[in-house]
């Protein structure tokens, strides 16, 4: 799957606040829960999913991005919510570097292929420095959305 077709602007998120990796997640749970979910509780279950994930290894890829990921019976379709930090935090990444963004994605229990190809899409995107760089320039929710999306179809026609 594209970044477009898990992603929305309603879940990009420029200066999201966070002091901590923990605070980060529930923050993030707490994004999706709103907009995917009418029941609230699901924010606590998301967040609770998220933990166990990062318990299994660090989603923190290195050069200040994290990809946290979990599964959730409460969607249908992945989502994604991609979030620039307004202030770094340790994530555990494996360069041991702080990370100031994260593309979270919510996974249907049932869709292994697919929460694969879009983890990889996502990551290949990231790894670019020159899009890591763009990314952090931007200053907007908006600004950010548009760009991981072009960066995307630009990484496909370049990579």
């Amino acid at each position: 799957m594209k970044i477009a077709d898990v992603l929305t602007p309603a879940l990009t998120v420029n200066q999201l606040p966070g002091n901590s990796k923990k605070r980060v997640l529930e923050n993030i749970s707490q994004l999706l829960a709103r907009e995917l979910v009418t029941d609230q509780e699901q924010s606590e279950v998301l967040f609770n999913n998220f933990l166990v994930r990062e318990r299994l290894g660090s989603t923190g890829l290195g050069n200040g991005v994290a990809i946290p990921h979990c599964r959730s019976a409460a969607v249908k379709k992945i989502h994604g919510c991609l979030t620039k930090l307004a202030s770094p935090v340790d994530f555990d990444a494996v360069d041991d570097q702080p990370v100031d963004m994260v593309f979270a994605l919510v996974v249907p229990e049932e869709q292994n292929d697919e929460h694969l190809t879009t983890l990889a899409g996502i990551a290949q995107v990231m790894q670019s420095a020159s899009s890591r760089q763009i990314l952090r320039e931007c200053n907007t929710n908006q600004e950010l959305f548009e760009r991981i999306v072009s960066l995307e179809q630009r990484e496909k026609l370049c990579g």
